[in-house]
């Protein structure tokens, strides 16, 4: 299989010399925009293409979602098989793919999934801005987060995260948005469609439900005009129906499997408890923390900052040319609040956040660059430096410009523990961990046994503990499953006292385990129990 060192000088010249070809290409005229973005599309790729073979887990969040989707593949009700605690269950759905398709799922095929998302998102946010600007602005500034997302190399950024999907969604319904004329009869197949994405992105992330409602109010206020003036009603009910599409099928679904109460436990009260992290007051300082840990995002910021400004005092001079009408530049200074809330509300300083305030920087840098058209040139010249500048940095010094090293590590590792589950794995197993670390679920390429496979919130004192506490034992009872782990130490992420926190720390979960598990050893850290039935037979 393809692999790449950590210096592989060629073919980071060849990519660097296909960016100053896009480049140019943003600023011909001529140029078809279709070649344009197909050239985008290839450099995107090409520089992506390191990360995706590197088959290694980058943040806990690709392992967590893996496991969802290889447990899904097994027990397919999600709320009953998985919860993705603050990850929608569309996130975890279009992680089956690849396995549908004939592909493994491990971290290579999640990178690719995310790759079409974000391939997607910048397509979409093209053709908005193009809609709203026209051809020329929107290649002038489109180039500077294709280049940003093909370039970067800060993890953050290039694993399979959970806003990638909710970004594609709404990349979308900013596309059907900026189709909407105010002055003509919105198409009511399109406002369907929005109607329906919109719906949609709450079940990807409820954290992105901010930056939708103000899309959606964008709508309801155009539609709202058109109503008012001509007696247009049917591109409104359009609206409401594709809303409500998609959160009346999960109704239907949840309520046909029973797991509604599930739905409303653990994914929006459990997630409105995740959320109670920062005040408004807290917001400017948190943004600024999780800004600062991401030198990257900096510079993409600092490539816009120029029409991010000139946009900025336009809307406050409440300054509108021509044609242009007043919901545009104030829809989009409203996701950019949403954006910076919803980065912020949890209190986390989780970069991949960020990811939700690509699309609306890039729309306020193309509302103040449509002021002056001219000078787009230096936007992809400013990041482009930094990035060739850093990894010539890192060149010179270290032989370093490839962050991923795959050599030896296109195939899924297998931890000690992994291994000895692997001698006596059977078709149709499930496995516990208890603690976190969700990367043996991927190695083993066995279903988990609970709804929930980090067990953190079993583990530390919150108002929800007990619930989900007793959720984990009837999990227990109701898979059977072959396999128990006590990951707590070392290799488990945030919990790591074995004495307050491993299996003992739960008395109720310990006796169960000492009823109907043999204890098999420890690997590294990690104490493996399997079920007193299958304790015989060695398999591999």
């Amino acid at each position: 299989m393809l692999s790449f060192d950590s210096s592989p000088p060629v073919y980071w010249f060849i990519g660097y010399l296909l960016a100053g070809i896009v480049i140019i290409s943003s600023q011909y005229k001529s140029l078809p925009d279709r070649t344009y973005l197909v050239l985008g599309i290839v450099l995107l790729v090409f520089m992506r293409l390191p990360v995706i073979v590197f088959n290694r887990e980058l943040n806990q969040d690709e392992s967590q979602m893996l496991s969802h989707a290889i447990t899904l593949l097994q027990d397919p009700v999600y709320w009953r098989s998985v919860d993705g605690t603050t990850i929608g269950p569309l996130d975890n759905y279009l992680l089956v793919l690849p396995k549908l398709l004939g592909f493994q799922l491990d971290y290579s095929a999640a990178r690719l999934m995310g790759l079409l998302c974000v391939a997607g998102a910048w397509l979409l946010l093209f053709a908005a801005i193009k809609n709203w600007f026209g051809a020329a602005i929107a290649r002038g500034v489109s180039i500077v987060p294709l280049l940003f997302v093909a370039f970067t190399q800060e993890i953050d950024f290039v694993h399979y995260s959970s806003e990638q999907l909710p970004v594609l969604l709404l990349a979308f319904c900013v596309w059907q948005l900026s189709r909407i004329d105010p002055k003509a009869v919105p198409a009511v197949k399109g406002v369907y469609f929005l109607g329906l994405a919109a719906g949609a992105v709450p079940f990807g992330k409820l954290q992105a439900v901010p930056i939708v409602a103000v899309i959606v109010l964008s709508a309801c206020w155009v539609l709202f005009s058109r109503y008012r003036r001509y007696g247009e009603f049917k591109p409104s009910i359009a609206l409401v129906l594709g809303g409500l599409t998609v959160p009346l099928l999960f109704l239907v679904f949840t309520l046909s499997f029973g797991v509604f109460d599930d739905l409303i436990d653990f994914y929006v009260l459990g997630n409105a408890i995740y959320a109670g992290g920062s005040t408004f007051a807290d917001i400017p300082s948190q943004f600024y923390k999780i800004v600062a840990l991401s030198t990257d995002f900096q510079f993409f910021s600092l490539a816009l900052i120029v029409p991010m400004v000139i946009g900025l005092v336009r809307i406050v001079r409440l300054y509108v040319p021509g044609k242009m009408d007043f919901h545009v530049p104030f829809t989009i200074v409203f996701l950019i609040l949403a954006s910076i809330y919803a980065v912020t509300k949890s209190g986390n300083d989780f970069i991949h956040y960020l990811n939700f305030c690509i699309i609306p920087w890039t729309l306020l840098g193309a509302y103040g660059f449509s002021a002056v058209q001219n000078g787009s040139i230096v936007f992809p010249a400013i990041i482009i430096c930094w990035f060739g500048g850093y990894d010539a940095l890192h060149y010179v010094k270290e032989r370093r410009l490839n962050a991923f090293d795959s050599v030896g590590k296109t195939t899924l590792r297998e931890s000690p523990v992994v291994t000895e589950i692997l001698k006596r794995k059977k078709e149709g197993d499930y496995m516990v961990v208890w603690g976190w670390n969700c990367s043996y679920y991927v190695e083993a390429q066995l279903a988990q046994g609970t709804a929930e496979n980090h067990s953190e919130r079993s583990i530390f004192d919150h108002p929800m503990r007990d619930t989900y506490r007793k959720r984990y034992m009837a999990d227990l009872e109701r898979t059977r499953p072959a396999f128990v782990a006590d990951a707590v130490g070392k290799n488990s992420h945030w919990v790591q006292d074995k004495k307050t926190q491993g299996i003992e720390s739960y008395p109720e979960l310990n006796q169960y385990i000492r009823n109907h598990y043999t204890l098999l050893g420890d690997y590294d850290d990690v104490r493996l129990y399997i079920r007193n039935d299958r304790r015989g037979a060695v398999l591999r």
